[in-house]
């Protein structure tokens, strides 16, 4: 070790002093010719666990005998005394922040010019300002590793060293989120820990495909992480299925069968290797490895290792239930504006003179694929929708978004049902939404007439109660393909005259679909059973259908959204109100006498 002047008088030097951030508290003291980098990358030389923080964020150097701080492109910046600088001499009483840590800076008064002080680095911890750890020692057990440790008359500094280290370690997994971070910080502070070792690694269990994968190496040779690293299948073994530590010889065979081990201070010229699970709440989640070829471990070593490694395991178990938690939250947070968004989509049923509406929307999860509306073209025609879009969440939410604009916006323009679903269906196959495409019956009622005229893009079939009886609205020509899936889409519509007291009855294949405990279907001919037999007007119906489904479902979970609309023809006494037509089979209609002139085809582009 090369001599020192002034080793028990060593001159005051300049000091930061952390005041705000996760190394609140301490003390780092600079000394001539120093470089010092900041940042969050473990081996930094003033270390800052916060991810904020570039990983290599600023620099303290030396020059023309003045303190300077650079910034080196940091994403968030330096500033000195609250203003943003690229390179600045540091003063006395100087306050840098970078991100939300807070650094002051001492020069003591009556310190020696730059030029004139001895070359060694002090890191002071305020909790024992007595023990330091020069860089001159630090440089000699880099150089020298293996003589380092086993030097009697280091012993103390090297208990010291290794303490340190370990209060790094405990600090860093107690502050540090990301748990890549946290196992750079762990790797780099093990070499300080086992001053003998060559190279640290972290193996991972892949969560997907559960391999272990080399997480991060770092020999003690070379700067930086790496991935390259080759561990004895011995150790992996033993590691993942005793779930124990296990301190082997060049040779292959557990060391600790040796005898008294902590006893042996030769080194052999086959070195050892070192392996500790990373494990917590009995999840595993990988190996940290460690190991020298020219040094030899003992089994205070692996001890030491083991609950530096049990640590880990429960900081990295932290880490993932806090991302998590902020993943879930965040999730959370993004559905809750998704389910407002959509439900204001949804509007109340209109009140009109003659009809009486009922609805009933229900979700199985927070973003539902069911979808509903009523839609005015003029004082005489009234739209209603009812859909269904394929998937759930929020790419359902947002593609009923985009369907329920575009049926809004040409529902006002379109001469009928034919017309509207064919525009629509072309701008939402120009989406290109993979696998995405919604079913739905469009109706158009006109009041004067009590005609109903309507489309259904494979959604369930409406059905009409007439007196005792329920008819299924079934047209081949009006029954067409979902909307969304194909560009070359042929459209019919079908119309049927309604009466006063006939209720039109349209559902999502939730309710038809809905499952009791052992798999069965509530199924159709419940439903048109329990229409036929309900009493009252539409939101009777709406009451009586859903505690029957209710009652067949029972304590099986909803699975998809359910969706109920009512439309009753009351009887109305206006000037515009029709014949009463007896009771009877309701006749289901091709498409309108005459069809759309090619003048309203023409007048609806425009």
């Amino acid at each position: 070790m090369s001599a020192r002047k002034n080793v028990s008088d060593p001159p005051p030097p300049t000091a930061l002093i952390f005041l705000a951030g996760p190394n609140a508290g301490r003390r780092y003291k600079l000394h001539r010719e120093g470089d010092y980098i900041i940042g969050r990358r473990s081996d930094c030389q003033i270390f800052i666990p916060d991810m904020r923080v570039s990983r290599q964020h600023a620099r303290i150097h030396e020059e023309q005998g003045a303190w300077v701080l650079e910034d080196l492109g940091s994403n968030n910046g330096t500033f000195l005394n609250g203003e943003r600088v690229q390179s600045a001499k540091l003063k006395n009483q100087d306050e840098i922040s970078i991100a939300t840590n807070s650094i002051r800076v001492e020069v003591p008064k009556g310190t020696k010019p730059l030029a004139q002080q001895d070359s060694h680095v002090t890191i002071v911890d305020v909790k024992n300002p007595a023990i330091y750890v020069s860089t001159e020692d630090a440089e000699a057990a880099m150089t020298n590793s293996a003589s380092f440790p086993w030097d009697p008359r280091n012993k103390e500094r090297l208990l010291t060293r290794k303490l340190h280290a370990v209060q790094t370690i405990l600090e860093t997994a107690a502050n540090i989120a990301d748990p890549d971070l946290l196992l750079e910080s762990v790797v780099a502070q093990l070499l300080e820990v086992f001053p003998q070792a060559d190279s640290v690694g972290v193996l991972v269990e892949d969560e997907d495909s559960h391999e272990l994968l080399v997480k991060c190496h770092k020999t003690r040779k070379k700067q930086g992480f790496s991935a390259d690293l080759k561990v004895p299948g011995t150790i992996i073994d033993h590691v993942v299925h005793d779930r124990r530590g296990i301190l082997l010889s060049e040779s292959g065979h557990d060391a600790r069968e040796d005898g008294d081990l902590a006893g042996r201070t030769s080194v052999p010229p086959n070195g050892s290797r070192m392996g500790a699970p990373l494990q917590a709440r009995n999840v595993h989640y990988g190996v940290i490895y460690v190991e020298c070829t020219t040094g030899t471990f003992q089994q205070e070593d692996l001890d030491l290792l083991t609950s530096i490694a049990a640590q880990t395991g429960l900081a990295i178990y932290t880490a993932r239930m806090h991302n998590q938690m902020q993943h879930r939250q965040r999730l959370e947070r993004d559905l809750r504006v998704a389910r407002q968004i959509q439900r204001s989509l949804m509007r109340s049923p209109p009140r009109v003179l003659g009809l009486d509406f009922a609805i009933h929307y229900e979700p199985a999860y927070q973003i539902g694929g069911d979808f509903f509306d009523f839609i005015w073209k003029d004082d005489n025609h009234l739209t209603l929708i009812v859909g269904d879009v394929a998937g759930k969440a929020i790419s359902a939410a947002l593609y009923m978004a985009r369907l329920t604009s575009e049926l809004r916006g040409r529902a006002g323009i379109a001469r009928s049902p034919q017309r509207l679903i064919k525009r629509v269906n072309e701008e939402m196959v120009k989406l290109g939404d993979d696998g995405m495409f919604a079913t739905l019956v469009c109706a158009v009622f006109e009041l004067s007439t009590r005609s109903l005229l309507f489309t259904n893009a494979g959604h369930c079939v409406p059905l009409l109660r007439r007196g005792e009886q329920v008819f299924p609205l079934e047209s081949e020509r009006a029954h067409i393909p979902p909307i969304g899936i194909l560009p070359d889409l042929e459209v019919g519509e079908a119309r049927v005259q309604l009466h006063t007291g006939d209720l039109l009855v349209i559902v999502s294949d939730g309710i038809v679909e809905a499952r009791d405990p052992n798999g069965n279907e509530y199924g159709e001919r419940r439903l048109i059973r329990r229409i036929r037999t309900a009493r009252g007007g539409a939101e009777d119906l709406v009451k009586s259908i859903l505690q029957d489904v209710d009652s067949h479902v029972g304590s099986a979970t909803q699975a998809d959204d359910m969706t109920i609309l009512v439309m009753h023809v009351a009887e109305r006494r206006t000037r515009r109100q029709t014949t009463t037509v007896p009771g009877g089979v309701p006749h289901v209609g091709g498409e309108i006498a005459g069809g759309d002139s090619a003048d309203d085809e023409e007048a609806e582009e425009k």
